[in-house]
């Protein structure tokens, strides 16, 4: 089953610019990995320090696997992050 996932990122205050560089590089990583079916991210105009993480892989396993993956946990290690709210989501017209 596709695991599908919008998290809401907030910089830590002054390092706006660092997490976005490090979202790209974590992007342009995850999105050559097997099962990633798309990982993007976009920011706030209104607010520099909020991003939005899109993240659709094809499976639960796909998923763990990115978790575990060293840009994925080079990227979490930076501690760039004031707050992180994840919600998973459907498509629609999937049951």
């Amino acid at each position: 089953m596709p695991i599908q996932k919008i998290a809401r990122l907030a910089a830590k205050p002054g390092r706006e610019a660092e997490l976005r560089a490090a979202l790209q590089v974590l992007e342009s990583a995850t999105r050559k990995e097997p099962g990633c079916i798309e990982f993007t991210f976009l920011q706030a105009i209104s607010n520099d320090a909020q991003f939005v993480l899109l993240e659709h892989f094809a499976d639960e396993d796909a998923f763990k696997a990115h978790m575990q993956l060293p840009h994925t946990q080079a990227f979490f290690k930076a501690q760039l992050l004031a707050s992180v709210n994840a919600t998973d989501v459907h498509s629609l017209g999937s049951p």
